[in-house]
């Protein structure tokens, strides 16, 4: 009996010392948001780190039928990414691309079993495993394309299909009620997938696949 009391009270101490390291972790995380955010907002384009909403909308349209890899552009904080794998991703699918060094090192800690990769969008056929090239079927993508000059946001455009398979679909979401991506000009097919108000701001989330 008094064995079992001193067991379950170093379960709960161990409990509650873990839930202060996720905590801690996630409070890091958000800090080193904020200050990528106070160095370059438009790079950024968000003023908080997005919901676990959002996180579920997204995660139940790339999750998929099979175990093909999912890439994610525009790490940050990693909670989008943390959202995919509560929704049942295994982490070993998901490829995040982070173009922030100081986040890249930070995702690489804190998401051990994630491949994290500090690079460019528009290098994809540079930096992911060539492997991979060819089998993702979905990407995921946080970065803020309605402030991303044309001329690079048409070479991340073509970096990404580029890299899937054919029929795959590229999701974005946005701050935006509106598409960010004209996707007639890059012969795109757009679908509105669905908006979560209880982000902040309000996010709307786009699927685009090739013509």
């Amino acid at each position: 009996m008094i064995f079992h009391s001193i067991q379950v009270m170093n379960e709960n101490r161990l409990g509650r010392a873990t839930s202060m390291q996720t905590q801690i972790t996630n409070s890091l995380g958000t800090k080193l948001f904020l200050l990528r955010a106070l160095k370059n907002p438009r790079q950024l384009g968000a003023v908080a780190p997005s919901s676990r909403h959002l996180g579920a909308l997204l995660a139940k349209h790339a999750k998929g039928n099979d175990e093909s890899p999912i890439v994610e552009l525009g790490g940050g904080s990693g909670s989008l990414t943390r959202a995919m794998i509560k929704e049942g991703i295994d982490p070993r699918r998901i490829y995040v691309i982070e173009i922030e060094a100081s986040l890249a090192e930070y995702l690489k800690t804190s998401l051990p079993q994630v491949n994290v990769i500090h690079g460019n969008a528009a290098e994809l056929h540079k930096i992911l495993p060539p492997e991979i090239i060819g089998q993702v079927k979905r990407i995921v993508s946080g970065l803020p394309m309605i402030n991303i000059p044309e001329p690079v946001r048409k070479m991340i455009l073509e970096s990404c299909f580029e890299i899937m398979t054919p029929g795959g679909a590229y999701l974005q979401y946005t701050y935006s009620p509106r598409s960010s991506i004209n996707a007639k000009a890059f012969q795109l097919k757009k679908k509105r997938l669905g908006t979560i108000f209880l982000n902040i701001p309000p996010a709307t989330v786009w699927q685009y696949t090739k013509e």
